[in-house]
C-alpha cells in the first residue's frame, strides 16, 4: 500500500513538474514575441474624458477614465491604438470662493492601458488648454480684479447704448438735428444710473463666487508626454 502510494505521489510530481516546464515554455515564447516602440518626449496624445470633472463636484484621489482618439504611431507603427484607455486621478482641486475666485483642479494621469493589456505608466502634462495655468492645472483665472472689469465693461455699456439710442432716435425726426441734443443729454442721465449700478455691483462682487472648472464627459483634450514610454507591441 505503501509502495503504491509512493509511486502515485511520483507520477503526480512529474506531472505537475512537466506542467511547469510547459506553461514556462509558453510564457517564454509568448514574451519573445513581444516588443516594444519607445514613445518619445514631447509626443502629443489626444483624450476624451469619459468621466466629467468639476471643481465643485470631485475630491482629491478621485478617479477617471479617458479614451485615445487617434493611434499615436512610431516609425509607422501604432504603438498605442484608437479606443486604449487612460486612468487618472484628481491631484488638486479648489472650489470657487468669494472675491470672484474661480475652481482649480490638477490631473494626474497614472497609466495607459496597452494593446497587450499591460498597465504601463507614463508622465504626461495637459498643453493646447485655454484654463491651463503654468504650472499645468486647470483654472478659470478669475478674481475681483476679474469681476471689477466685467462690472466697468457693463458700466460702459450702459451709457454707450442709452447715448447710442437717443442718437439713433434723435436721426428719425427733424432731419436729424435732435440728436445733438438728445445724444448729450442721455449721457448725462445715463452717468448717474451707470456709477450706481458700478457701485452696487462692484460691493456684490466681493461676495460673488467665481466660476468652476467644469469638463464634461466626451470633451476632448491634449496631454504632451513629459517623459518616454516603452509601449509593449507584438
Amino acid at each position: 500500500m505503501k509502495k503504491l502510494f509512493s509511486i502515485l505521489i511520483l507520477i503526480l510530481t512529474t506531472c505537475i513538474l512537466a506542467s511547469t516546464e510547459t506553461f514556462a515554455e509558453i510564457n517564454k515564447q509568448i514574451n519573445a514575441n513581444i516588443k516594444t516602440k519607445r514613445v518619445p518626449v514631447g509626443t502629443i496624445i489626444t483624450l476624451k474624458l469619459l468621466d466629467p470633472i468639476n471643481s465643485s463636484a470631485r475630491e482629491l484621489g478621485d478617479s477617471f477614465d479617458l479614451m485615445v482618439v487617434d493611434n499615436v504611431k512610431v516609425d509607422n507603427i501604432v504603438v498605442i491604438p484608437e479606443g486604449s484607455v487612460v486612468r487618472g486621478s484628481i491631484e488638486d482641486v479648489q472650489t470657487p470662493k468669494m472675491l470672484y475666485k474661480g475652481g482649480l483642479v490638477r490631473l494626474y494621469l497614472d497609466h495607459i492601458v496597452s494593446s497587450t493589456g499591460k498597465q504601463v505608466s507614463f508622465y504626461a502634462g495637459l498643453c493646447n488648454n485655454k484654463n491651463l495655468t503654468y504650472d499645468g492645472a486647470l483654472s478659470t483665472k478669475t478674481n475681483y480684479g476679474t469681476a471689477m472689469e466685467n462690472t466697468a465693461k457693463k458700466t460702459k455699456d450702459i451709457v454707450t447704448k442709452s447715448t447710442s439710442w437717443a442718437w439713433d432716435k434723435g436721426s428719425d425726426v427733424l432731419n436729424g438735428t435732435p440728436k445733438y441734443i438728445m445724444a448729450p443729454l442721455t449721457a448725462v442721465v445715463s452717468a448717474p444710473v451707470a456709477g450706481v449700478y458700478f457701485l452696487g455691483d462692484s460691493v456684490v462682487n466681493i461676495f460673488r463666487k467665481g466660476p468652476d472648472i467644469n469638463m464634461n464627459q466626451g470633451e476632448i483634450i491634449q496631454v504632451q508626454l513629459l517623459k518616454p514610454i516603452d509601449m509593449p507591441v507584438y
